[in-house]
């Protein structure tokens, strides 16, 4: 396995953590207001989550045959992903 290909896959546990974090967060807001947009967030935050895993095993899976050409594009996705990711989390927590 190529180190491009281990970097996007550690990206991507990255974002999956950030994302379990989130939905942890969420929760408990969802818990102590029962506003129902906590409840909306936790529910898209659970589609990424399930889409960060799924791409963790397709990054492994590529990985035995695709080279370099293929893992740094999608390292460049990853990261914006993640910094997405960390946007909307702060965004929402002002």
């Amino acid at each position: 396995m190529e180190i491009f290909w281990i970097s996007d896959i550690i990206i991507a546990i990255f974002e999956l953590i950030a994302l379990v974090i989130m939905i942890a967060v969420y929760a408990v807001s969802y818990k102590k207001y029962q506003a129902k947009l906590y409840l909306q967030i936790v529910g898209f935050t659970s589609i990424f989550t399930v889409q960060s895993a799924l791409t963790i095993y397709i990054y492994y899976y590529f990985s035995r045959f695709l080279g370099a050409t293929v893992a740094i594009p999608l390292m460049v996705i990853s990261v914006i992903g993640v910094i997405g990711i960390i946007m909307l989390f702060r965004f929402m927590r002002q």
